[in-house]
């Protein structure tokens, strides 16, 4: 039997796998006593799970893109080689699961000859350059590009929690990144075209005029939806009998939320039944009065509380 090895699919592993030593060194820099909780590799994606205590903000995750970025632009040096253990703590690599490491263990550094100055002014410059030129240090056993550069490109495409204390970045390389571009790009054409704007630049002052127009027309629906339920209560045909002072049938269709609080404020102080033909109910009761006692008088199925039920049943139809 002969086993071989697929290019296409060891390489782009090879650059997830790598771009996730350079992920977990950059953020190390915003959570100091991080370490990794759990990881993916695939082709061209990686899922990296690391202890923290809260999800990085907007401005971190593009920070932290940036710098992996700059990384894989300046051509840096990946070297694998295997060493005693105690030679790998001398050199500060990070470890995880120290129980489970043999006397020999294999190390992946990823090294620079000099930073660029806008990474030396960068904050936390500190943690960055007393490593040397080392820019990440780790133990492992996995396939690894030879250069940086060999990943092209790197992006986060979310982030989530996955546990307490647990939060998870995915990511892509290589020529997932172009295939996102590619993606976002048609989005925008679209949207272009579709709210009628010339640029890209253009687009958010669209779309904030849109919401703007949209609120005030919800507030003019809502507020005549509010008048035509008020004018509803109070000319509509109403019953009564034992047990209620106001019993009312009501279209399917109307707005149970402000139907319930409209006659909250038109039936002061009264036992209310409000229904429909296909069974929806909402029964209110005055001070001193159990709503629920009353609905189970009447067999009714019910949710809520003594003030006020609501629910579905056929019974609610004999008594409209």
């Amino acid at each position: 039997m002969k086993l071989s090895v697929a290019p296409a699919q060891r390489f782009a592993k090879m650059r997830a796998h790598t771009a996730t030593h350079l992920l977990h060194a950059e953020l190390a820099r915003i959570f100091p006593d991080t370490k990794q909780a759990w990881s993916l590799v695939d082709s061209d994606l990686l899922r990296f799970d690391f202890y923290a205590d809260r999800l990085l903000t907007q401005e971190e995750i593009a920070k932290v893109e940036k710098r992996v970025n700059q990384i894989i632009y300046m051509s840096c040096d990946v070297k694998i080689e295997e060493m005693k253990i105690e030679d790998a703590w001398k050199l500060w690599a990070k470890m995880f699961f120290e129980e489970k490491y043999w006397d020999v263990v294999r190390v992946v550094q990823v090294f620079n000859r000099e930073l660029p100055e806008e990474m030396k002014q960068d904050d936390n410059e500190e943690y960055f350059s007393s490593r040397w030129e080392k820019l990440s240090i780790e133990l492992c056993w996995g396939t690894h590009v030879s250069n940086t550069k060999d990943i092209w490109a790197f992006t986060i495409i979310s982030q989530e929690a996955v546990a307490s204390g647990i939060k998870r970045l995915t990511a892509l390389t290589w020529p997932r990144v172009i295939e996102k571009i590619n993606d976002y790009s048609w989005l925008l054409s679209n949207l272009t075209n579709l709210l009628e704007v010339k640029s890209y630049s253009q687009l958010p002052e669209k779309a904030q005029k849109l919401l703007k127009d949209y609120w005030e027309l919800k507030s003019q629906v809502e507020s005549l939806e509010t008048k035509a339920i008020n004018s509803f209560l109070e000319s509509w045909e109403k019953k009564n009998n034992n047990d209620f002072d106001v019993i009312m049938k009501v279209p399917v269709d109307m707005n149970f939320k402000t139907l319930c609080n409209q006659a909250k404020t038109i039936f002061v102080d009264k036992n209310v039944l409000l229904a429909t033909e296909n069974w929806n109910f909402i029964l209110f009761t005055k001070n001193g009065n159990s709503a629920k006692a009353l609905a189970q008088k009447l067999g009714l199925k019910w949710w809520g509380n003594d003030q006020q039920i609501q629910g579905r049943d056929t019974n609610v139809v004999g008594l409209l």
